[in-house]
């Protein structure tokens, strides 16, 4: 199976417009048969009050939720979407804690059953930049945990694979590897990742897209041989 989480900063080319014909487009591209997404936008001014993840679902012919705590102004809402090629036989909001002051966080957890028949639990977040991030890393992958595995967690966490490895594999996850994700086109630092239990990977990249300041990444999972 496929695994992508990708930050698409609502749509928006490097240095320019919103384009949600390209953004439908990448996503399509990616073939994944399951997908995290961040930063993405319902309802807001500067999507044209387009629904990103009506966009992408259609586009890429698969099944999503969206889960989002907050609100900009002049109305709409951005969060975190999955898809996923096949089915979701549930999925909730996770609100994550964080300090006053901060910007709200949540995650969308799911359980999903592919179109192949397997079955996984799945967790996409986009975790916060001053200093809450490792809290709100434990608080998704004990909510992950609690569901049936085998478990994937994909998201923007805003943390080095340093600050990442140890808390994941505490709860017997594996944190996959991979090439650097941001900044898209110069990258510096892998703040971009995904972490398994009951599955291995098997190929990582990280390719540049059209769209966004962060690179996709892209692995190629299955459950691990006898």
């Amino acid at each position: 199976m496929r695994l992508v989480t990708w930050n698409i900063l609502h749509g928006r080319r490097q240095g320019g417009r919103v384009d949600r014909a390209l953004l439908q487009r990448s996503c399509a591209a990616l073939r994944a048969d399951v997908l995290g997404l961040q930063e993405v936008d319902v309802g807001t001014l500067r999507v044209g009050r387009a629904d990103l993840v009506a966009d992408v679902a259609e586009a890429a012919e698969m099944e999503s939720t969206f889960a989002s705590v907050r609100s900009l102004a002049g109305g709409g809402r951005v969060g975190n979407a999955l898809l996923v090629r096949g089915r979701l036989l549930d999925s909730e909001v996770l609100p994550l804690p964080g300090r006053e002051g901060t910007e709200r966080r949540c995650a969308a957890v799911a359980t999903a059953e592919l179109t192949n028949g397997t079955q996984l639990s799945v967790a996409v977040c986009h975790l916060g930049i001053r200093g809450e991030g490792s809290s709100q890393l434990s608080a998704v992958i004990a909510a992950l945990a609690e569901r049936p595995g085998p478990h994937v967690l994909l998201g923007d966490l805003n943390l080095r694979p340093a600050k990442v490895a140890p808390t994941v594999e505490s709860a017997g996850f594996r944190l996959v590897g991979g090439d650097l994700t941001f900044p898209a086109d110069h990258p510096d630092r892998r703040i971009d990742h995904v972490a398994l239990a009951g599955l291995a990977e098997s190929a990582v990249v990280t390719p540049l897209l059209p769209v966004s300041d962060h690179r996709a990444l892209v692995v190629e999972a299955a459950p691990p041989g006898p």
